[in-house]
Parts: structure tokens; sequence; C-alpha cells
């Protein structure tokens, strides 16, 4: 077919057939074999049941898809399923499906299997009547089947007992039997034989099918026949391939006959010509078993040993080699002024693609000094300016290539071609100093940062460049007036894609990060945070409808410009895109970019994009047409983990238990895009979106009444009307019966009041003990008390007294220094220590005793304790040594006390055991006003040794670093 003849007649538009103004090729082709699922890759039968399911009929069972999953319906599966080789099926308008075996007519409804009818012979075709009857060809001859009742049709019924192949049936309510002898019509009970005398074939009739005027196509052993019931018109042999017999026939909805054959591929007829399809165009098995197409005008093609094949209308057409380019991987892309379009590939030169759809090839031999081009751009003159990979520029004018170098030797891709406004041409080099003014075979080179891949003017005739390494450039007439980086914001240094809108707002697509906006020196970007498809923008065209379009290495996208616009200014908080890829039609997902154009917009404001599988083209304005909104159905419900009954009114389980309910929604254009929504109303309060999983979990739900919800949408996030409900009920087991629960509220509330009455009685009892207990323990507690008062007082004292003595204990009355320091510090006070130790204590210990010892040192505490004041404090140093602070007691004051301390214990002999004897002390004495605890004591530490080092029963003090005696001392403070 010509390939431009196609290319202007495609204006996508909804339809509920294949779109028959794309050639084979261009449909969008899906292959489902054993490796998805099918239980065998032999598929002779193909139906689609009113749910939407598609039914695959094989040598092994049925498959049922729902664009996603194949589930297996088979013998070992269903035992009343007992011959699972399917050869035909067909649905009924009730939703069920009625299947033909080798020898067995079976009827699938609600999941159940039913044997109608065991006929000995292959089941060859199955249709459902206008009045609800089924008739079921077979290998032997025909039968009816009404409400399960059977009626064989014989010779003497007007049929022959020959095999009957194809039914078809006539808006008149005629049905038309293709059998081994020839074609038989009933209509209103009777049955008529049509053969040669009636201008019709008598050979063998394989397949039927009945045109929109209700004329019969009939594939015979003779080969294809179109009969009005007059004329016959037989196809020539010439046009059908060679000893090809017709396996099937089928004429789609805009009218158009579709042929399968066995071994020979698949044909269309069109306009009286015949389109074929076989293995060298795509087909991946020329052995066609059946033709089917579905609710949304999707061709499903049943293979006699490749699975099934899926053709379907895609939102991008795609243009290949199979089209007539010369190879699929395009570089550039751009229609000429006379509606022509001009391809870069990738080794073949240039392809010029007429009106006619002709191609013409410019490569080597034409003078091209490369295979790979680049850049393309159309004179003012309709001439073709072209760059390849040497950094040769090259003229297409009436034919003839002529061939321009730059003296300077530029070998970088030349990859962009502008004119100027003033005439001349803008080079673009992927090199250094990249950026060439062009004028009458002079190159002119400009310094720009980075390496050059594509420009784009500004209204006021400035250019935008994007670069490699050098971010994007704001350049006039050669010189750079700015440059923005990724320091000053952009997502990377690395630019493929400038466009520059006519409000002047540069949008830069970078890589990786994604796409930049620059508005009055301001730069705003877009990354996959903020919802941009892709982190690679590769180029960008602006449609008619005010959508940028975007191409990556995974597809290409687009997004709103008002809603780019209004994330900038702050009106939103993210954007939405809507990514693009093979399902919608592209052969390869991956497209090209760095070359100029790699997008182009016609004038029929279609796109056009530059791929690794060639050219694909969009019409915006019908983006949307061939989205589906597939219908949502529960498929399972089980409970606790076993399957359950989810008919109306049969309960799903007994008691408290888990549920888990799997739905689908059979869509064959993107399955895996479809969203899903479910609630359940009696547990749920709002909506679960849970995206494309198929699955609802509910744990620990009680017994009750429940209503299952689940919606699905589309790729678009569109939610359909239509909502899928099953109400589910819970038997509770019976002590979760209401029943049961009120007679246990019963027997609660009467066992209640026995047990208050017994209650009552009891406390009264109890409170009269309890009133005497309280007394009783009252007084316990009060005794207790006052022996816990005695205990605390006795454990402070025994943790602050010494044992012996009974005065302050060395830990206490360091602690008593302390504070006595502490304060006469802080109230600008003094306090005075005596450090006290007795005399030949040892002496006392080693002649007369412990015991003797023992009585010395509390006969010394005694005198001691019996001379303080109230506020002084004395205490047991360790040993045979004594500590006394006296606050606010100067040096002088303290000597006199140590005198009278010392007078009262030597004055005096101690009774022990043994007698009495003399006992004499030595004291050191301290005092100052400021210093600190340890201070004192140090002092009056060595005040007391140089006491002891002089001879005993004597006083020394501290002055400053000397100790002085007290005998004139004493009499010079005093004084």
């Amino acid at each position: 077919m010509a390939l431009l003849a196609v290319l202007g007649a495609l204006a996508p538009m909804r339809c509920s057939a294949l779109d028959d103004r794309k050639q084979l090729t261009q449909y969008v082709q899906m292959t489902l074999t054993d490796r998805n699922g099918l239980p065998q890759n032999s598929v002779d039968a193909v139906a689609q049941t009113t749910d939407g399911y598609m039914w695959f009929g094989t040598q092994e069972g049925l498959g049922r898809f729902d664009g996603l999953t194949t589930t297996v319906f088979d013998a070992s599966h269903n035992r009343d399923f007992r011959d699972a080789f399917v050869k035909t099926m067909a649905s009924s308008r009730d939703g069920s499906l009625w299947i033909g075996t080798r020898s067995n007519l079976t009827h699938m409804q609600h999941g159940a299997f039913h044997t109608v009818l065991s006929a000995q012979s292959p089941i060859n075709t199955i249709h459902e009547a206008q009045d609800g009857r089924i008739w079921v060809g077979t290998g032997r001859g025909l039968y009816s089947v009404d409400h399960d009742v059977v009626h064989f049709f014989t010779a003497q019924d007007g049929l022959p007992s020959a095999s009957v192949q194809s039914i078809v049936e006539t808006r008149d309510g005629s049905l038309w039997f293709g059998t081994e002898k020839g074609l038989f019509r009933r209509k209103g009970g009777k049955v008529e034989a049509f053969g040669a005398k009636d201008g019709a074939p008598g050979a063998s009739i394989q397949g039927l099918a009945v045109g929109q005027d209700q004329s019969l196509w009939i594939g015979s052993t003779e080969g294809l026949s179109h009969w009005n019931g007059k004329l016959l018109q037989n196809w020539p042999e010439a046009m059908m391939p060679p000893h090809a017999r017709i396996s099937s026939l089928l004429v789609d909805h805009n009218d158009h006959l579709w042929i399968g054959f066995e071994h020979s591929g698949m044909a269309t007829l069109r306009d009286g010509k015949l389109e074929r399809y076989t293995v060298q165009q795509g087909l991946p098995n020329d052995d066609v078993a059946q033709l089917f197409e579905d609710h949304l005008g999707h061709l499903w093609v049943g293979l006699g040993e490749g699975g099934v094949l899926e053709l379907r209308d895609g939102l991008f057409t795609s243009f290949g080699v199979q089209e007539g380019l010369s190879e699929n991987m395009v570089w550039s892309v751009l229609q000429a002024r006379d509606g022509s379009f001009w391809a870069g590939t990738d080794s073949k030169g240039l392809d010029h693609i007429f009106k006619d759809g002709s191609v013409q090839v410019y490569g080597l031999k034409e003078g091209l000094p490369g295979g790979t081009v680049f850049a393309l751009h159309e004179g003012l003159d309709g001439s073709l300016w072209i760059g390849t990979e040497h950094g040769i520029l090259s003229h297409l004018k009436d034919g003839k290539i002529e061939n321009f170098r730059d003296p300077a030797g530029s070998e970088g891709r030349l990859q962009m071609i502008m004119d100027a406004p003033d005439g001349d041409m803008w080079l673009g080099y992927y090199e250094n100093d990249g950026l060439v003014r062009y004028h009458l075979g002079t190159f002119t080179h400009y310094a720009i940062p980075g390496l050059l891949n594509t420009a784009s003017f500004a209204a006021d005739g400035s250019m935008w460049l994007g670069t490699d390494h050098g971010g994007i450039s704001h350049v006039r007439d050669g010189k750079v007036l700015q440059t923005l980086t990724k320091q000053d914001g952009l997502l990377s240094d690395f630019s493929q894609a400038v466009y520059v809108d006519k409000e002047g707002v540069v949008w830069a697509g970078t890589s990786p990060g994604g796409l930049n906006r620059i508005k009055n020196g301001r730069i705003t970007t877009y990354s996959v945070e903020q919802g941009l498809a892709n982190l690679t923008v590769g180029a960008i065209v602006e449609d008619s409808l005010g959508n940028l379009w975007m191409t990556c290495n995974k597809g290409i996208f687009r997004v709103s410009k008002k809603e780019l616009n209004d994330y900038a200014e702050g009106r939103v908080s993210s954007i939405h895109s809507i990514m693009y890829g093979t399902a919608d039609g592209m052969r390869s997902a991956e497209c090209n970019f760095g070359a100029n154009p790699s997008v182009w917009r016609d004038v029929e404001n279609r796109i056009w994009f530059a791929t690794t599988a060639g050219l694909v083209m969009i019409d915006p304005a019908h983006s949307e047409t061939v989205k589906s909104t597939p219908l949502p159905f529960v498929e399972h419900v089980l409970f606790n983990r076993r399957p359950a009954v989810f008919d109306v009114g049969e309960p799903i389980g007994l008691g408290t238990g888990d549920v888990e309910i799997k739905f689908t929604a059979p869509d064959f254009v993107a399955p895996e895009q479809v969203r899903f929504r479910y609630r359940l109303k009696g547990f749920d309060q709002d909506w679960v979106d849970v995206g494309d999983r198929r699955e609802a979990y509910y744990t620990r739900i009680d017994p009750g009444k429940y209503q299952f919800e689940v919606q699905a949408g589309n790729q678009n996030g569109e939610w359909n009307g239509y909502t899928a409900v099953l109400p589910l009920t819970i038997t509770p087991h019976f002590w979760q019966t209401t029943i049961f629960q009120l007679c246990c509220w019963l027997s609660a509330l009467l066992l209640g009041a026995l047990m208050y009455r017994i209650r009552i009685r009891f406390l009264v009892r109890r409170n009269q003990t309890l009133e005497t207990r309280v007394s009783s323990r009252t007084k316990e507690l009060q005794e207790a008390l006052q022996a816990a008062a005695s205990a605390h007082d006795a454990l402070h004292e025994q943790a602050t007294k010494d044992g012996l003595t009974r005065l302050w204990n060395r830990r206490a009355i360091l602690e008593i220094l302390t504070r006595e320091v502490d304060r006469a510090r802080r109230d600008s006070g003094s306090v005075c220590v005596l450090m006290v130790d007795v005399d030949h204590f040892k002496r006392v210990n080693d002649t007369l005793g412990h015991v003797a010892g023992d009585c010395v040192l509390e006969e010394v505490a005694a005198r001691i304790n019996g001379l303080i004041r109230p506020y002084d404090s004395a205490g047991r140093y360790g040993g045979e040594e004594f500590l006394v602070v006296l606050p606010g007691c100067t040096l002088a004051d303290g000597l006199q006390r140590a005198e009278e301390f010392r007078y009262a214990i030597a004055n005096e002999p101690t009774c022990v055991d043994a007698g009495s004897i003399d006992v004499t002390c030595s004291f050191g004495v301290a005092a100052e006003s400021g210093t600190s605890a340890e201070h004192l004591i140090i002092s009056a530490d060595q005040a007391l040794y140089a006491a002891k080092h002089a001879g005993r029963n004597r006083i020394q003090a501290m002055l400053g670093e000397a100790t002085v005696e007290v005998g004139p001392l004493l009499t010079e403070i005093t004084s």
C-alpha cells in the first residue's frame, strides 16, 4: 500500500472496528501463547462473553483472558468438561458459553460445565440464532438446542447428512449452512439447497460471513465468492495466495472482509484489493484457524500453532521498513512545503516520501557523504539542506546533491541547520566552537560553552542553545549573552532540547533531570517528584491544544502547558504527565534525539517522532479516542483461605474470619494501567484506592450482611460510572446469634441481681467486722509509727554518732565543719577548729588493756562534751583524736577554749578498773575566716603535730605557715 496515501488519510477517530486506513502492519500486535498461560498453542476457537472476557479454545482446554491473566479450564479441574479438545465456541446473550469439542457440546454457565450433547463427531461450528436457539454443526449433520431440548436434523428434514462446517444468520432470520455438499438455507421452517443452478458454489464450504447489505461471503474449496442471492462473483485465483485453503471469514463493523487461510496467513479485502498479512509482515504463524472481532473492534486471530494474535488500533501510527522506509532507525523528520516528508535514517541516508506514497532514497550512490542524516532543513526555494555524521553540509536541489566542507576541518556531527534572520544559515556541530554561520560557502565559527545539541529562535531573532557540558546559552549574532548551568538552577548541564514558545518562555530539556522553564530570568524545574513522566527530556514540541510533547528513551509523554505554568506561579503543587509507549502503537518506546528536527508538527497539527523503530505519528486532537473504560467483575471469594460460593443469598462462611476477594476488569488496550478502588459497605468508611492491585483483603470480619463494591478506572485515571456489586453474608455461630446474646444478657442480669443481694448482705456483715478491725488496726498503726520513729532516730544516731564516745563520728563532724566554714564565708564570720590527741594512749592500751583505753576515751569525750557550747560540735576524728568545731571564734578565742579543755582533762585523774591514772591531751588550733574546711583541718593537724613534738600536754596554734606555742601567745593575744 502506498505509504503517504496512508499518512495523509490518517485522522484518528473513534470507531467500532479497526481503522481501515491503516496498513495491517500498523496495528498494535499482541501475541498470547502457553508462555502467557494458555493451556496449549493450537487455538482453533475464539469467543468473548458479555462480561468482556476473551475465551480461547485449545486442544487441552479453555483459556479465559482478562488482558493480564489467563485462567485455564480443563478436564483436570472440571469433571464435567470431559473432552477438552476445543474445536469451536459461541457466546450467548445470557453470558454463558457454548463449547464444541471433538465429540461433545458443552454449556458453561456461572463457571459450571454441563455436557448437553454427545455427537460422537467433531463439533465444527456453533451459532446462537435471533430466537435464542443454539445451532450446532457437526461432522455428521446438524443439531439444534432449545432449553436443553436437542433436535437432530437429517436428510428427511431437507438437510444433507454431510458435515456442517459454517452457520450464519441474516437479518431476516434466515439461517445459512455451509456444508461439504454446498450451501443451504433454512427460513420459516423450510430448508432450501443452493447450488450452481442458483449461482452459488457447489463445492465444500469452509466459511461463511454476512455483509452489512446481507449478502454472503463464501469461502469454499473453489476459493472466495460473493453472492447477493442472485449474482455470484468469484475472486480470481491470481488474487489469492497460491494453493490457499480458506479456514475462516469475518466481516467487521466497517463491512470489510477478513480472510484466514490454512498455512497461508490472513488477508483483508478493502476497496477491491487484497492486503495480505503473513509471517513476512509480522504474523507469528501462517496457519490461521479463526478470525474474531471483539466488542471494541479488536481483531483476534486463532493460530494453529502460534497461540492467538490480537490486532488493535493504537493512538500512534508507526511507519518503518514494512511500510516502505529504507530502514527503521530514524534520526530526523521534516515535512516539506509540498506536503511530502523527509526522513533521515541511521545508515541508509535520506528517505523522501511523496504524496503518492512512493519512497525515494538518497544515499551514497546519489551523492550523500554518509548514510547517517542528523539534520534537515528546507530552504526558502524548497531545496533541502542536510547534515551528516562527517560534518559535511549537503544541499539537495532538483534531485542533485552538492556537498560543502568546512575548511576549518569540522568533523563533528552536523546536527542542526537553521535560517538566520538575514538570510544566512546557522549550523550546529557537535564539537567545540560548534556554532557556525554559513554564508555563500564561508564557515564562521563562534565560541560557545559546551558541545552544541540544538537551538531555538526567540521572537527577537536571538537564539537559545542546548549543549552538553555547557547548559543552555542565549546568543545573538554569535555572541553569548547569557549562560545558565546547574549552578544557576538548571537540573543538569546536559541539554538536548530547547523550545521558545510564542510567549517568549524558554523550555529546556535536560538529561538527567527533566524539564526547565526560564521566564524573566527565573528558572522553574520539573522532575519526577513534581509529576514529570521521566528524568530525560530529549525533544520538545507544542501541539495546537496547548500541550508540550516530550521524548525520552522510555516513550513519549505530554503535559499541559497551562499546568506547567500554574506550577511555576504556585497555583498548583504538582503536574500530571501522560506517558505513551508500545501499548499505544509505538513499535519501540525508545525515541531518537540530539538530531534536528527529531520531532515535527505537520500542517494538519499531527506530531511526528523519530524512533529506533521508524517514525510514529499521533494526532493530539484524538489522543484519547482509543482509551477504554473497562468494567470490573468479581472472580473469586475466599473465606479463611478456602473458596467460597458467592451466589446472591448464599453465605460465604461461618463465624468471624478472613475474607479475600479477587476481582478484575477485562481490558485489552492497556490492562497494566487499569486502576481499582473498592469498599465493603458495613466495614469501610470510604473507597479504598489500591492502584493496579486486583485483590481485597479483610481480616477478622464479624458475621453479618455486607456489600462489596468495586470500580475500575482507565489509564487516564478516570473512574467509569459502573460499580460491580456483590452482597456478602457471613453466618454467625450459634453463640454469635442475637438470640444467644439476648439470653446471655438476660442470664447475666438475673445473676447480677442475685449476686447484688448476696453482696449487699455480705457487705453489711463485713462492715461491722471491719469497724472492729479498723479500731484495732489504728492502734497498732500508731504504735508502729512510734516504733518506726524511734527506729529512725536510732538509725540516725547510729549513722552519725561514734559508738564508744557518743560524740559525732568522723563523717558527721566533717559535714558540720564544712557547713560552718560555708556559713562563715557567706556571713564574713570566723570558725575555729581544735584538733585534740590523747597523750601516750598507746601506753595505756599496752599496759592496762583496751578496756582501760576505752574508758580513757569515754572520759575525755565526756569532759570535752561537758565544756562545749550548744552551737559548738565535738566529734571523734579517729582513734584517740577528737575534733572540736567552734563557730564564731577567733584564733584567740579558740586558744582560750583549748586551754579550758586541756585543764579539765589534765587536772583530774581518770578512773579505770586498775585504779586512777593521769591523762593529758595535746591541742592543735587553727582559725581563719574565708578559708576551706580542708585547709583548717590541715592547719590544726600541723599545730597538733607541733604540740606533741614539743612535749605533749600543750597547745599549739597555726599563724600563717608557722606554729606558735600557747603560753606567751595567749597572753599576747588576750592583752
